[in-house]
């Protein structure tokens, strides 16, 4: 009966281990992340997908030794040619972009403060995203402190005593 129960133990551990190996092995599946500045419309973004896809296909054993040599080979070339197109872009922007820093960055942060004083403020939410909103998109009232009902936030007409939406009396501020 020991015997038996060792031996059944000994069986059943090693169809665990069999069940279980693909999972913890680590390299059962190569993981594949895609970078979104990789596009596949690029010819570099091509180029990595196909050698991702490569590396997948050796994986799974869907190419031979002498296949997988060959593509991988024939994509590393072509993405290289695509780094270095890249590299020789990049090399004639930059200078472009690097001749006058402080003028741009001095014309970005006067084009933030106009976009700022521009921005509508509501006197309870504070202020606003909608820069040419009459109203607030979050409590209803009047934008910029203008003359507005207090019960409906209706725009009042100047020289009127009375609400044109709900008919409140207006308060006149002195």
């Amino acid at each position: 009966m020991l015997l038996e129960a060792i031996a059944a133990l000994m069986v059943g551990t090693a169809i665990l281990v069999l069940v279980l190996e693909p999972l913890i092995r680590v390299e059962a599946m190569p993981v594949m992340v895609t970078d979104p500045e990789e596009a596949e419309e690029s010819a570099k973004g091509q180029a990595l997908t196909a050698l991702k896809e490569i590396e997948f296909d050796r994986a799974t054993g869907k190419l031979s030794d002498a296949d997988y040599e060959a593509l991988k080979r024939r994509y590393t070339n072509v993405a290289l040619d695509a780094l270095r197109v890249e590299e020789r872009h990049a090399a004639a922007v930059v200078p472009a972009l690097t001749g006058d820093l402080e003028s741009q960055v001095a014309a970005r942060v006067a084009a933030l403060r106009a976009a700022a004083d521009r921005a509508q403020s509501c006197p309870s939410c504070g202020p606003r995203p909608e820069t040419d909103a009459l109203f607030c998109s979050d409590c209803g009232r009047l934008l910029g402190g203008g003359n507005g009902c207090r019960r409906c936030h209706g725009i009042i007409s100047a020289g009127s005593r009375f609400c044109e939406s709900c008919g409140e009396a207006v308060v006149m501020s002195r």
